[in-house]
């Protein structure tokens, strides 16, 4: 939650849930009963508006990792995996829930009784519709048609309750309809912790890119006005740009710029943050960020998507000789800085340690660090107190250049004023648009092989910085999905490079830290060897990685090599659960689910 509302946190929570415990079950969609001691108390004042709309903050945060996604190998069960792996389907999906979208219709449906200053009572009105459109789009991006309800139902209004799902265009028109309300009529904030203005823009800009991208690389829509959406992501984000908010350019110890982001106990004064999420440590308010190396690593196509720097210029990775060779410590050198911001690099010590850090190679040799708390008591389960960005003007730099290169009007001032502006704030060499069109990445190509615009280079290259800038931060599968590029999925991601069985340094003192072995019985007959040298033994017979080539290769998790199908566009969707069906006989199965 956001620090200047604890203190009124727990009231706006039993104010919400008294509206949500006078309705019926979610599945009933949005009814209520005629009468509510809520309404007779309550929605008098804008002081009432403020509190109410405080237990909505929920409905915003952001994310510290990319599972499930070709950024990670992740090795729990995930909603993603059994999708993939068929085991999602009508009747195991479970129901949808409306609990957060009715309690926002009820508070608007009410408005009409506060009195005070109307300014005032339209910035919570226009709050609350901001919120509207972020529950609503969730929706969409997983059901694409739903209904659409703009207050919320009484028992009388049967033929809405058990109406069926309205077309995806009605429904998004909707949603930018409540965006543009939330633009026009709420005010900015001082504070990084409260939703104003530049929040509801940073939220058209997301949510027009997105759509304007899921139209064009989604013909089974038969939805031919992406260019739209486009140029209204195009404008949300000029909006924020060259006025409040600049790049992050503080360095914190090892972690670079990227520690002033993703592990800084305070956001408040970070020029970058747009809207944060405040953890106190003291109120007991904590996350648990620190759990990724437990659960994740990062993925070899990730790693090789960053540059390489070559003078004052940059260079694909895979035009360094010996590229798919690498050792571990081999694949930092002259990269892009952002590499060694985001992987977890030879040496790295964590804070709750004292001696170098060893990658599990269980799961794939690369570790994450991009959110890697910096003090010890941090690194207990759920004890991660530093401050984590939800929007950041980072992302709206890429929202910007994608936008307008996948129109085919991106220029270099653009690019100089957005992804240039990410670069130097690493110290990287400034991309040059007429090489970008010029001099097509074929990996980038094949990997977006559906990818269309005058502009192409530009998008295959945006598309590189943004995987790179946003890594870790829950972008990688929803831009997958908008973008066409759900086979991607199908792969099993792949880590490191293992030469072979042996022993290895993976710390860069010249010691080594662990050994591989094939068989059960050679781990058995060297344990003494090993133990005296201290090694981490990684024995391949049985294990639950293996290596691509068996004896050598990249590290894959083996009960994913082969698992997964991703079946287009079926799997772009969530199928309705019967239950919902049998509930309402007018809802319908997604098309693409019901064949």
């Amino acid at each position: 939650m956001m620090k200047a509302n604890k203190n009124i946190f727990g009231m706006a929570l039993a104010f919400g849930l008294a509206g949500a415990l006078t309705g019926c079950n979610d599945s009933f969609m949005d009814r209520y009963p005629e009468t509510s001691i809520t309404e007779e108390s309550f929605f008098k004042t804008v002081n009432d508006l403020e509190i109410y709309t405080n237990n909505m903050y929920g409905y915003l945060g952001g994310s510290y990792w990319d599972a499930v996604s070709d950024n990670m190998l992740y090795t729990e069960s995930s909603s993603t995996y059994k999708l993939l792996g068929g085991t999602i389907n009508p009747e195991t999906v479970g129901q949808w829930s409306w609990s957060s979208i009715r309690n926002v219709n009820f508070m608007l449906a009410r408005t009409g009784n506060v009195t005070g200053d109307p300014a005032e009572i339209n910035h919570f009105i226009g709050l609350a519709r901001m919120y509207r459109a972020k529950l609503y789009y969730d929706k969409v991006q997983s059901y694409s048609d739903v209904p659409w309800y703009s207050r919320d139902l009484q028992t009388s209004d049967i033929d809405l309750l058990y109406k069926t799902q309205d077309p995806r265009s009605l429904v998004v028109d909707s949603i930018m309809q409540d965006l543009d309300f939330a633009i026009a009529n709420m005010k900015n904030t001082n504070s990084k912790t409260k939703v104003g203005r530049d929040v509801a823009l940073a939220l058209k800009a997301r949510i027009a890119l997105n759509e304007a991208t899921f139209r064009k690389y989604h013909k089974e829509l038969e939805l031919n006005d992406a260019d739209r959406f486009f140029e209204e992501a195009i404008s949300a984000a000029e909006q924020l740009m060259g006025g409040t908010y600049s790049l992050s350019m503080e360095d914190v110890d090892d972690m670079g710029t990227y520690g002033s982001l993703f592990c800084n106990l305070d956001l408040s004064k970070n020029p970058e943050i747009i809207l944060m999420t405040d953890y106190d440590k003291d109120l007991g308010i904590m996350h648990n960020a620190q759990q990724i190396p437990a659960y994740s690593g990062l993925s070899r196509d990730l790693m090789e998507d960053y540059l390489v720097i070559d003078g004052n210029t940059t260079k694909r990775f895979q035009d360094v000789e010996g590229y798919a060779t690498k050792t571990y410590a081999e694949i930092f050198e002259n990269r892009d800085p952002r590499l060694k911001q985001t992987f977890m690099w030879p040496g790295y010590i964590r804070a709750n340690a004292y001696e170098p850090t060893l990658p599990s190679l269980d799961k794939g040799g690369y570790m994450q660090i991009k959110f890697d708390p910096r003090s010890a008591d941090q690194i207990e389960w759920g004890k991660c107190y530093f401050d984590m960005p939800v929007f950041r003007y980072g992302e709206i730099l890429l929202i910007y250049a994608e936008a307008k290169a996948e129109l085919g009007t991106l220029t270099q001032d653009d690019l100089d004023k957005s992804i240039n502006l990410l670069r130097d704030r690493v110290g990287m060499p400034h991309a040059q648009l007429a090489d970008w069109l010029a001099n097509i990445d074929p990996v980038q190509q094949q990997r977006y092989s559906n990818a269309t615009s005058s502009q192409l280079g530009a998008v295959l290259e945006v598309r590189r910085e943004r995987r790179i800038e946003l890594a870790c931060e829950g972008f990688r599968y929803n831009d997958l999905m908008r973008w066409g590029c759900g086979k991607l999925m199908n792969k099993a991601p792949e880590g490191m490079y293992i030469p072979g069985p042996g022993k290895y340094d993976m710390t860069g003192d010249g010691v080594n830290d662990i050994a591989v072995v094939m068989t059960k019985a050679e781990s058995e007959a060297r344990k003494d060897e090993f133990a005296a040298e201290k090694l981490t033994v990684y024995t391949l017979e049985g294990h639950t990685f293996s290596l691509t080539e068996n004896d050598k290769g990249y590290i894959h998790i083996t009960s994913q090599v082969g698992a997964f199908d991703f079946i287009e566009p079926k799997y772009y969707y969530t199928p309705l659960d019967v239950q919902d069906l049998e509930m309402n006989p007018n809802l319908k199965q997604n098309k693409f689910w019901a064949e």
